[in-house]
């Protein structure tokens, strides 16, 4: 009996905690590979989550802009353009007669009069979105001295193509007329492209297109 509770409180020998060890140190070498792959996996998904939403908001953001580009009627609620033209969306971009425009200028109106009926506008601002570096800018005649805003960074492209209402790419974007000219060929839809690069070689593009508000005529 004595000898058996001597026994049991030797404890582990050496060559048994050497043992133990090798066995721990082989299950730590291979698990290692995993858990860093594993890591890596979760990190590079968080990272692909942020990029497109990132991609996602400034589209919407642009898109939300775009739909606001002021058309001047000689009609209703007589307002024009810069330069004084009417009967047309005040975009002051020119469509290039090959490739896509790589930056957008318009009129939009800032200020709504509500006393009128129907409702006219008291104030415009003149809107640029453009392509600076690796980001896309966004500035406001009447905010800051129009001083350009960076919207979002890791911009590899932004463009805009410009179609009318038949789905034909129109050539000019500003200065035609949607009623005077034989065949309406003003811009219906407005396409924006933009393409991020994160990571050097991952490209996460988005495009959408924007359908122009219907002419008050």
């Amino acid at each position: 009996m004595k000898h058996s509770a001597q026994r049991a409180a030797r404890g582990f020998t050496l060559i048994e905690l050497v043992i133990v060890t090798v066995i721990i140190a082989i299950m730590a070498s291979a698990l290692t590979p995993l858990a860093i792959n594993s890591l890596s996996a979760y990190r590079e998904t968080v990272e692909n989550i942020e990029v497109l939403d990132k991609l996602r908001y400034a589209t919407e953001r642009i898109a939300r802009e775009v739909r606001a580009i002021h058309y001047a009627s000689s009609t209703t609620n007589p307002s024009t353009c810069t330069g004084g033209t009417t009967d047309r969306f005040c975009i002051t971009t020119t469509m290039p007669t090959t490739g896509s425009a790589t930056s957008l200028g318009f009129r939009m109106c800032s200020n709504y009069d509500f006393t009128t009926i129907p409702t006219s506008c008291s104030s415009f601002r003149t809107v640029t979105i453009a392509k600076t570096g690796a980001t896309v800018t966004l500035a406001y005649s009447d905010v800051n001295s129009g001083a350009a805003q960076v919207l979002i960074d890791e911009v590899n492209s932004l463009t805009f193509n410009f179609f009318q209402n038949n789905g034909v790419r129109a050539t000019t974007a500003g200065n035609v007329s949607c009623v005077t000219a034989a065949t309406p060929a003003c811009v219906g839809y407005i396409e924006i492209e933009l393409r991020l690069t994160h990571n050097v070689a991952d490209d996460y593009t988005q495009r959408t297109r924007v359908s122009l508000r219907t002419p008050p005529i």
